[in-house]
């Protein structure tokens, strides 16, 4: 018999509320973005409806790449409960889950694709909700990245490596 442990416990609190969380956001993507926006067997008529609600696909663009998010996390959180009791069938379990979310994801970004095609738009996740923010932000969005890469090369050349790492890599 195997015994619950705590991060059991914690996990399945995670769980409970990332199914809420993808839940209310699948809801929504599906059940009011989609069928505001797409018709049927008439890819002039969706093209059309895109273009006149552009704000509300770039809206369930958004919601859908934070529920994979909150799939991604919701995967974890079952591996972590269902390991103890049966741990190839939660690895097994784990991986179906990221095939999912993977293909999810890939169908998700194509929107992008339409997004662009149709209005020309920027892909960042920010420009997708709020695309005059795009104006402002360029080149500034840049700036913490290269702060980060100059500081990081700047330490490698300076500190480098500490006097551990060299000699544990010549003991191997």
């Amino acid at each position: 018999m195997n015994v619950i442990n705590e991060s059991q416990r914690a996990a399945a609190r995670v769980a409970g509320i990332a199914f809420l969380f993808t839940d209310a956001t699948a809801t929504f993507a599906q059940f009011y973005v989609r069928p505001t926006l797409i018709v049927q067997n008439n890819a002039a008529q969706t093209a059309a409806n895109v273009m006149a609600s552009e704000w509300l696909f770039r809206l369930g663009i958004a919601i859908q790449l934070t529920m994979i998010a909150g799939l991604l996390v919701l995967t974890a959180a079952l591996y972590v409960v269902l390991s103890p009791i049966g741990p190839g069938l939660a690895l097994l379990g784990a991986l179906w889950r990221l095939t999912e979310n993977a293909v999810l994801a890939v169908g998700t970004l194509t929107s992008l694709n339409v997004l662009g095609l149709l209005s020309g738009a920027a892909s960042a996740l920010t420009f997708i909700v709020l695309p005059n923010l795009a104006n402002f932000a360029q080149p500034w969005c840049y700036a913490p990245l290269l702060i980060f890469e100059l500081g990081t090369a700047l330490w490698l050349l300076i500190r480098g490596l500490p006097q551990l790492y060299e000699s544990g890599l010549e003991a191997s």
